[in-house]
């Protein structure tokens, strides 16, 4: 598939904040749902990293079912950094 790559880059950015926002919205939900509190030294409420990894799994399956196949490599290469930054 033969893409501008300002256009490329667009949508690429808009698969990024999908993966963010839904990652975001996953890890609300076992928040939630573990009961997790505050931890005393920085206030983060954060879910085991199991839970964690099973979650970006999640949503990066959810990124990729919204876009074109044709967008699969690209999101592909760009899971390590997404995975950094969330």
């Amino acid at each position: 598939m033969a893409v501008d790559p300002a256009i490329e880059e667009l949508f690429l950015g808009i698969a990024h904040a999908l993966f963010v926002n839904r990652l975001h919205v996953l890890r609300l939900t076992e928040v939630v749902r573990l009961g997790i509190r505050p931890d005393p030294h920085d206030q983060n409420m954060e879910v085991p990293p199991d839970v964690d990894k099973e979650l970006i799994s999640q949503a990066f399956a959810y990124v990729q079912r919204h876009f074109p196949p044709g967008f699969a490599g690209k999101i592909e290469q760009a899971k390590a950094r997404w995975i950094r930054l969330a």
